[in-house]
């Protein structure tokens, strides 16, 4: 496994570990999206993975893409114009929505152990989780709006599957972000837990569900949670 700036990856007893690693905001840069896809590609179908966690390292999951980053991939610089290239945003979302998509798909537990922001494609990555857990101090939010963009890497769907249209389009049109409470009450995470407790937890309780892991049960696996020491 290849060392990476942005990201760090271990795997401990069958239970991999992905934590963004830009503290103190995780920023997801283009070197991280890259990374990320090169790690995918790294862990399909690694046999020795049992279950996988991602968290962030330090205070926060992540702020979400840099945005003037972004801006710059996809801006027309060829011609010496300022608007947006179309084809290479395009382009761009695509990979990384083939990229957040690996986690869903995958057989095995996936669970977002969530602790201070988790913004725009932050929460578009966890989204594509199995399971979220969060801390009492986690802040979400797709924003992008107000950069006069929309979520593009699978944020509007997974919402609007998880809290209904209605809410799904009221959180990304108004782009304001909401605490924990509520995520809990437009079932986008599945527990709230003390900030220190959110990664061991999610530790314990893909130790728990990785044995003959059936996915599309979570409802059953979380029925367990009363069951792990928290």
């Amino acid at each position: 496994m290849r060392n990476y700036n942005t990201i760090t990856f271990d795997l401990v007893d069958g239970i991999g570990h992905i934590i963004l690693n830009q503290p103190p905001s995780n920023v997801m840069n283009l070197l991280f999206f890259r990374e990320l896809s090169d790690l995918v590609e790294k862990i399909d179908g690694m046999s020795t993975l049992k279950a996988l966690v991602i968290s962030g390292k330090g205070r926060h999951f992540s702020s979400g893409a840099q945005l003037d980053e972004l801006l710059s991939l996809v801006g027309n610089g060829e011609s010496g114009g300022k608007g947006i290239n179309n084809h290479r945003l395009q382009e761009f979302l695509d990979r990384n929505y083939r990229t957040f998509l690996f986690f869903e798909n995958l057989e095995i537990p996936v669970i977002s152990a969530i602790r201070g922001v988790c913004l725009g494609s932050a929460l578009e990555l966890a989204l594509f989780s199995h399971f979220r857990f969060c801390g009492e101090d986690a802040v979400f939010g797709l924003p992008e709006t107000t950069y006069q963009l929309i979520p593009g890497i699978g944020g509007l769907s997974r919402i609007s599957a998880l809290a209904g249209k209605a809410k799904a389009l009221e959180l990304v049109l108004r782009g304001n972000t909401f605490p924990a409470e509520k995520a809990l009450q437009y079932h986008l995470v599945d527990k709230i837990l003390p900030k220190r407790m959110v990664v061991p937890f999610a530790v314990s309780f893909a130790r728990s569900i990785m044995s003959n892991y059936r996915k599309g049960k979570s409802v059953i696996y979380l029925n367990k949670i009363t069951m792990i020491h928290e």
